[in-house]
């Protein structure tokens, strides 16, 4: 599996370094500029809003949900988080756990449509830290 996030947003880059590093995920986290989006069937327009965690290029998804798309936004990241360490599990479970969510998808959406204001709070103010993204 594969996590395509914006490589151009500072603070989605130091989110993806830190789960990295932190959560040591079977998945790869890759920036989706670095790769074809058209190979994962996924519009780059979506890749503009949300991360999604996708199958290998070339491999398409298997099994009862293979004609869903793939998971994107707050699921996307639980998807991620459930194939790393223990706390990564644990993080990943309690996401994507029902009464969860909604809420988490909200915030994702809130902090997605503002990340242009945000920088990453464990790096320290400099240029790489805050989003590259423009106001919509």
């Amino acid at each position: 599996m594969v996590l395509l996030y914006d490589g151009d947003c500072g603070f989605c880059t130091g989110w993806a370094d830190f789960g990295r590093r932190r959560f040591a995920p079977e998945v790869r986290i890759v920036p989706w500029q670095s790769v074809d989006p058209q190979a994962y069937g996924v519009p780059e327009e979506r890749l503009l809003r949300e991360v999604v965690l996708v199958e290998e290029a070339g491999h398409a998804p298997a099994g009862p949900g293979a004609a869903a798309p793939p998971p994107g936004g707050a699921m996307a990241i639980a998807g991620t988080l459930r194939s790393g360490n223990r706390a990564g599990r644990v993080l990943g479970r309690a996401l994507a756990a029902r009464p969860v969510r909604r809420p988490a998808a909200a915030l994702y959406r809130l902090v997605s449509r503002n990340r242009y204001r945000l920088r990453f709070p464990l790096l320290p103010a400099r240029e790489g830290a805050r989003c590259g993204v423009t106001r919509p």
